[in-house]
Parts: C-alpha cells; structure tokens; sequence
C-alpha cells in the first residue's frame, strides 16, 4: 500500500469540469478567463491564481510541462539525477514519462534501444522534437496505465525507467504490476519519487501528486509487484530543505526561477559530491531499483 493510504485519501478531489481537449497551454498566462474556472475567495481576475484552480487531466495539465520546462534549465541537478540511475540502466529501455525529453537523450546514449511514452500533448511534442534525430529512439504519446496495448507484441525490456512519474498516477501499485509484465526475466525497474509524505504542500498539489514515499512504503510497493530491491536511497537532501521551506513557512504554488537557479549553480556542485561519500538519512526523493524476480 502506498504510504499516503488508501485511495481515496490520495485523490487529489476534482472541484471542476476539465477544460476542453485539444488546447494547446504553453504556460499559466495561456488560461484567460475564458472556460470553466472554479472560484474561491481571493481575486477574481488574477489569470494565474485562476489557472492554478482549474482542474486538469494530465493529457492537458500545462502547470506539468510547465514544471518541466522549468527544471530543464537546471542542467547541474539533471546530470546529478542521471548519474544515479545510469548504472542501472542497460539493453532495452521502457521510459515511462519521457516529460519533454530531459533524460531520454541521456538514457538514448547508454541503452541498445529507448521507447519513451508521454502522454501529456505538449510534452509529447518537446519530446518528439528533441529525439527526432535519435535513430534508437521510439515516442509513443499514451499514459502509462494503457502503454502494455501500445509497445511491440511480445516485447520484453531489460529496464524500465520511471523518474518522478510514479506519483502522477493515482493506482501506484497496479502501475509497478505492469511495470513487471512489460519486463523480461531479471529485467531491472528503475523509480524515482517524491519523498517524505510529511512534507506533501501546495506544489504537490498543483503538480497533481497524489502521494509523496517513505522508504517503508515504497519499498512494499515494489516487493508486491513482483520485484526484489536490490538498492533504495534517499537523494538530495538539500532540497529537502526548500521543499520543507516552501510548504511549511512560505507556501507557494511554484518554485521560483530563482530559487532553482540558486540551488542548480551554487547547491548541485557541493552536495552532489558530499552524498557520493555519504548517503543522507533522508532526502527530497527516494531511488529504488527492482529485479524482476
């Protein structure tokens, strides 16, 4: 069971109608007032307090892309997630949430092959463009709880990625079950979520996580499915710190640009070394990685 509990205390509880399919939302300014919009108290006519109240299917979610978009400029920080992971990763890969193409190229240079599925729209083509010119690289735009009916017939993954996906989907463990079929024998899983539950705050809410881990909890998830744990880690402790900061003592709905260029140039270089030597006791996300048994 996920840490957070049961379902229905995980569901994020829609409070509007979506907005009509097939828009295309580059960023929050795109959301003028016009569709359904649902109302609190506060200011009527601040475009951005009123997109972020507008309830969204992943497939469409700009506030996603836009989250995206935003940590691919902190070039540090994603050289420092991959390098965990890398040494994981071999053969043919299943990414799950290839997002615009942040780690897909990376994954491309040390996999036999990548198939990378994304199902929000704009994502996808951020994605698409970025990988065109890779020869080892197949984008499908599906949602990872439909990918078994869209990958090859009979095809098996050696690994299979999923970076900060895990939490977008709201059957966790019915997901990681399908992780396992899409998997050969001793195939390897490769997940990495959102960590702490204590810390779960506004910008958890608005990225659309259902949940965020602790160790007990995601470690049970992956057993359930089929898997034995062959490493579990908590990563970044530092930006544990913000998120912390961010929840608790000056809630917002976004990191600031420059709160992540801060941590990117002047955070990243440091403690990426220290937790090299020293793994934290506790970190912003949690690894682990499966062997399919």
């Amino acid at each position: 069971m996920s840490p957070a509990g049961d379902a229905s205390e995980r569901l994020v509880t829609p409070v509007c109608p979506p907005l009509p399919r097939g828009a295309n939302y580059r960023s929050a300014s795109d959301l003028a007032p016009s569709g359904p919009l649902c109302f609190t108290d506060g200011p009527r006519d601040d475009p951005y307090l009123l997109a972020s109240m507008t309830q969204f299917s992943l497939e469409d979610d700009p506030f996603f892309a836009e989250d995206l978009l935003q940590m691919e400029k902190a070039v540090n920080y994603r050289r420092w997630q991959f390098s965990i992971i890398a040494p994981h990763v071999n053969g043919r890969v299943v990414e799950v949430g290839g997002g615009v193409g942040n780690f897909t190229a990376d994954l491309a240079a040390v996999a036999e092959s990548v198939i990378s599925l994304e199902p929000n729209r704009f994502c996808f083509d951020q994605l698409t463009q970025k990988t065109r010119h890779l020869k080892n690289v197949t984008t499908l735009n599906v949602a990872s709880e439909s990918m078994e009916q869209h990958v090859p017939a009979g095809y098996r993954a050696d690994t299979l990625v999923c970076l900060n996906v895990l939490e977008h989907i709201q059957d966790d463990a019915a997901a990681v079950r399908m992780f396992a079929n899409l998997l050969r024998p001793d195939g390897t899983v490769i997940l990495l979520v959102p960590a702490v539950p204590a810390v779960y705050g506004p910008i958890d809410r608005r990225l659309g996580h259902f949940r965020r881990y602790s160790r007990n909890g995601l470690a049970a998830l992956v057993s359930d499915a089929g898997f034995s744990i062959e490493k579990m880690r908590y990563f970044n402790l530092v930006g544990l710190l913000g998120w912390l900061w961010n929840t608790r003592f000056a809630p917002r709905e976004k990191q600031s640009d420059g709160q992540i260029h801060f941590f990117d140039h002047y955070l990243v270089p440091w403690f990426s070394r220290i937790e090299s030597m020293v793994p934290p006791p506790i970190g912003q996300s949690l690894l682990a990685v499966g062997r399919k048994k």
